[in-house]
């Protein structure tokens, strides 16, 4: 009997040393894995504000690519917690990390149309082609724009309507931003047909006296008026002035008004398309 309860002693003194050491391998694996995921989230917190400090010393830098960027930010820290976490848990991550791949190329392809638009609005929102109400041309069509998102972008065109546009048409397209010239002034470009019996010198004073008598119009650059092309029923007169944008529209819309006065007070006449008919009856024909 003293043999057997010796035995016994030792069987679980070497039973409680293993589990000592089991306790004592896998509780260390267990306090720097808890210790990783408390630094993992300290630090995607302290990183991500980084990031929104730094984008907020620029103006350059969009409110929505700035909001994407934190985000992105801090789940790109957490994702490498995660990984650094497993890893002290002795967890195979290669694998792992396959299978999240493959998910994502999946997710890629069947988003694809959607992620073509996302990449379409952040390259906008990095180059700001267009701002919040401006006027665009896209497509040959007229828009006032209303927000820009990283999907769509909300706008309504100039009668009213609402309109969403998907960021890959407009990025693919060629945008004409009316808001927008070069040293902020505009050119009125107008083309006027008078009659062929008139006195082409008489009428291109008339225009230019119009263009004088109105201090919208900018005397640099220089403004023209010229003859631009000989049409089968009128002489073109070409006109070209330029405006500060913001006078642009009520001074192109004023002008085609005192253009039509004047040139009726003058004896200018506006020709419209007209032919020259000649009949001839057959008796006249037979006769010679």
């Amino acid at each position: 009997m003293p043999e057997t309860n010796e035995s016994e002693t030792e069987w679980g003194s070497a039973a409680v040393d293993t589990v000592l050491e089991g306790v004592s391998s896998y509780g260390m694996q267990v306090v720097g894995a808890i210790l990783i995921l408390l630094a993992g989230f300290y630090a995607s917190k302290v990183i991500s504000r980084l990031v929104d400090r730094m984008c907020g010393k620029t103006e350059k830098i969009d409110p929505v690519i700035r909001g994407i960027l934190v985000k992105v930010t801090k789940v790109l820290v957490l994702g490498f917690t995660l990984y650094a976490t497993l890893s002290a848990f002795g967890v195979e991550t290669t694998g792992l990390v396959a299978l999240i791949g493959a998910a994502g190329l999946t997710v890629g392809l069947a988003l694809q149309g959607t992620l073509t638009n996302v990449a379409a609005g952040v390259m906008m929102m990095m180059l700001r082609p267009f701002s919040v109400g401006e006027i665009i041309v896209v497509g040959g069509n007229f828009y006032v724009v209303d927000e820009l998102g990283l999907f769509i972008t909300r706008a309504h065109v100039p009668d009213g309507p609402y309109v969403i546009i998907p960021n890959s048409q407009i990025w693919g397209s060629v945008i004409t931003n009316l808001s927008r010239t070069h040293n902020d002034i505009r050119r009125v470009n107008e083309t006027f047909g008078i009659s062929y019996s008139d006195d082409i010198d008489k009428a291109i004073s008339v225009v230019k006296g119009i263009i004088a008598s109105d201090e919208r119009f900018l005397s640099d650059p220089e403004p023209m008026v010229a003859v631009g092309n000989l049409n089968d029923s009128s002489v073109d007169l070409l006109v070209h002035a330029w405006t500060k944008r913001p006078d642009w529209w009520a001074t192109k819309l004023d002008f085609n008004k005192k253009i039509k006065q004047e040139f009726a007070k003058a004896g200018v006449s506006i020709p419209f398309p007209q032919r020259d008919v000649h009949l001839y009856g057959e008796g006249r024909e037979a006769g010679g």
